[in-house]
């Protein structure tokens, strides 16, 4: 009676600990953006306490069954002919690549490098399948719901949301039409500067899909990347908490607003978090397990990274951190086994150097073009900096770590503005899990998940370091290098709540209440994407689509091509994407302010009707047109899928004047 009394007080604690945190997260969330609420604090201080508390009665607690094991180690050495094969690849590759440019050769160079050097330290023996085959268990079947879950989240009505895009996407755009052209760039030089990976695979999808230079062609590209956080993240949580924590955290990541709103847009924005997913991934599997196979992918998806978004060099250090705040409490340096797992480690590093042969080429030739981006932000070449630095860098740091649960990004592209990265059931989690964590190492003397929280805080540096434009932090898309660790943090009360055991009733409450949770953050994230995000969205983004379809009007009704024109004004939609919209990125009736006099005199001259697309609040123009077609009309075209700016079209009848 006494047992069951105090599990059922366990119980009980556990779930108001949460609902506290919850209601915590709420009061912050609404607080004003001078200070958070101190009775949001003070309630997530008292949910903190009871989680503890309650975590250290729990008896499955105690349990860590289902995490990588250390293994045996396979032999020490490497192969040396295969060594000195991927060196010489690797030279070659370089040499290959001067001048910014792939060639065949190179490639094949590339490639030659790469391989050989998983040859070259490759110590264990090859997976083979199992001698029943492949059997769909449980644990299967729910890999395969989640992913089928975050695929959803990701391409439903992914034409419409986002519909409108920005100038960063024609640039996008140009890069690509480059690769289908036969320019074959290492690093994309222009809107200053680019990883290639993106522009390689949109390219790739245009070739075997047919789809157009378009920009739901580069949304079609980013999704898929988001996709492939998932199952990276499913390897992150079971190395970190067992299997229960793999499906959680891959189930946070199916569904947050955070991780599906960057991979919807069609910007190189998921390429951060998934590739520090899986290098992330591989480093905890190889601290668990000893294996260097493990170290070696952490290597490679490491240099594969590096071809994404330029954030992700602060995989460079977040890897070494993780490493070595491990290795600290271990004592890794110590005894043989710790000199080997280190040995290995440095391995896994030095295997990212095959695969960025030719972007080491491109960095040599040109550092300043490679670097130009993050100078800017952290040095004067852009902007004077405002202030001492290091008090900057201080703020920064402080608002980036406050971005989870209070402080917000101002940038409408890949967020919802102004209000915190997580939703409040994540935003509770997060703390939750994180005292959960602390309770972890203390109680089974398990450093592993300090490498996470060390990555994670390294991760948020790309956001933080920006001392030139300290607005522009913290960055949903700068620093969601750290989301993997933070899901993996918020996995950890979910996950221990359905890994407990208990009589079968509790089991069934525990999946019960699980169940609800899943639903409740499912819902929640459609809400935050679908509804709030997309009104933001629509509301805020340039409306060339609108534009386009005026234009489609106007061609059908029997006015020609050449006597449809955009006025520039400043600040307004890029005419490069009305292009888009019309199937010619590089549509090219568009008229300079400060050509209109002299464009209109001559456009005078031409037959038939004529159309002006004009914004809103250009007087000037509207009152310029109306002099030069006295028998022509205007009309206010609204927006045609949400309220905002509308497009003012001017029409001149044929043979006016």
């Amino acid at each position: 009676m006494k047992r069951r009394f105090l599990q059922g007080g366990s119980v009980a604690v556990w779930l108001i600990a949460f609902l506290l945190a919850v209601l915590g997260q709420l009061r912050l969330d609404q607080s004003p953006r001078a200070a958070p609420d101190p009775l949001g604090l003070a309630l997530y201080a008292w949910a903190t306490l009871g989680i503890v508390w309650a975590l250290r009665r729990s008896p499955g607690w105690l349990d860590q069954k289902g995490l990588p094991r250390e293994e045996p180690h396979g032999a020490a050495g490497f192969r040396p002919l295969w060594l000195a094969l991927s060196i010489g690849g690797m030279a070659l590759a370089f040499l290959d690549s001067g001048g910014n440019r792939f060639r065949l050769a190179g490639v094949i160079a590339w490639i030659t490098a790469v391989i050989p050097w998983f040859l070259a330290w490759w110590n264990a023996p090859l997976p083979r399948l199992p001698r029943d085959g492949l059997l769909l268990r449980g644990h299967h079947l729910a890999l395969l719901l989640i992913l089928a879950l975050g695929i959803g989240f990701r391409y439903w009505d992914l034409w419409n949301l986002p519909l409108d895009v920005n100038s960063d996407h024609a640039e996008k755009l140009l890069d690509v039409r480059d690769v289908l052209n036969g320019e074959y760039r290492i690093f994309f030089p222009r809107n200053t500067g680019r990883e290639a990976f993106q522009f390689y695979l949109a390219a790739a999808t245009i070739r075997v899909f047919g789809m157009p230079l378009h920009k739901f062609t580069l949304q079609v590209g980013t999704a898929f990347i988001g996709v492939l956080l998932l199952p990276a993240l499913y390897l992150l949580g079971a190395a970190l908490w067992g299997r229960p924590g793999g499906l959680w955290t891959m189930f946070l990541g199916a569904v947050a607003s955070w991780a599906v709103i960057p991979a919807r847009v069609g910007l190189r924005y998921p390429f951060l978090p998934t590739f520090a997913a899986w290098s992330l991934a591989f480093l905890i599997r190889g601290l668990r397990s000893g294996k260097r196979t493990d170290f070696l992918w952490m290597g490679f998806f490491l240099g594969v990274g590096l071809y994404g978004y330029s954030p992700f060099r602060g995989m460079l250090a977040a890897l070494p951190a993780a490493f070595l705040a491990v290795g600290l409490t271990r004592r890794i340096g110590q005894t043989r086994t710790g000199w080997r797992l280190a040995w290995d480690f440095l391995i896994g590093m030095l295997t990212a150097l095959p695969v960025l042969a030719p972007m080491l080429r491109f960095i040599v030739d040109y550092p300043e073009i490679f670097f130009y981006r993050l100078m800017t932000r952290v040095s004067t070449w852009e902007k004077p900096i405002e202030g001492n630095p290091l008090l900057i860098l201080a703020d920064n740091l402080r608002r980036a770590l406050l971005m989870f649960h209070w402080t917000g990004d101002e940038v409408y592209v890949a967020t919802i503005p102004g209000r915190p990265m997580l939703d409040p059931i994540m935003g509770a989690l997060l703390v939750l899990g994180g005292a959960a964590a602390l309770l972890w190492m203390l109680h089974h003397r398990d450093p592993v998940p300090l490498a996470v929280l060390t990555a994670g805080l390294v991760m948020l540096l790309p956001s933080a370091y920006n001392l030139s434009f300290p607005r522009e932090n913290p960055s949903t898309v700068r620093a969601a290098g750290a989301l993997p660790a933070v899901l993996a943090l918020a996995a950890l009360i979910p996950a221990q709540w359905t890994a407990e055991g208990g009589p079968r009733h509790w089991r069934w409450f525990r999946w019960g209440t699980a169940a609800l949770l899943a639903l409740a953050l499912i819902r929640i994230n459609t809400d935050r994407i679908f509804r709030e995000y997309a009104t933001t969205y629509c509301r805020i983004a340039l409306n060339a689509s609108d534009a386009a379809e005026i234009l489609r009007g106007f061609y059908a009704g029997g006015g020609p091509e050449t006597n449809a024109f955009y006025v520039a004004y400043p600040y307004w939609f890029d005419s490069r994407l009305i292009g888009m919209w019309l199937g010619n990125i590089d549509w090219p009736y568009t008229i300079w302010h400060e050509d209109l006099p002299r464009v209109l005199e001559a456009h005078r001259r031409l037959p038939g009707p004529k159309l002006y697309l004009v914004h809103p609040e250009d007087r000037s123009t509207l009152a310029a047109l109306r002099a030069a077609y006295p028998e022509g009309w205007w009309a206010l075209r609204p927006r045609a899928h949400c309220e905002g700016l509308g497009i003012l079209v001017f029409h001149a009848p044929p043979g006016s004047p």
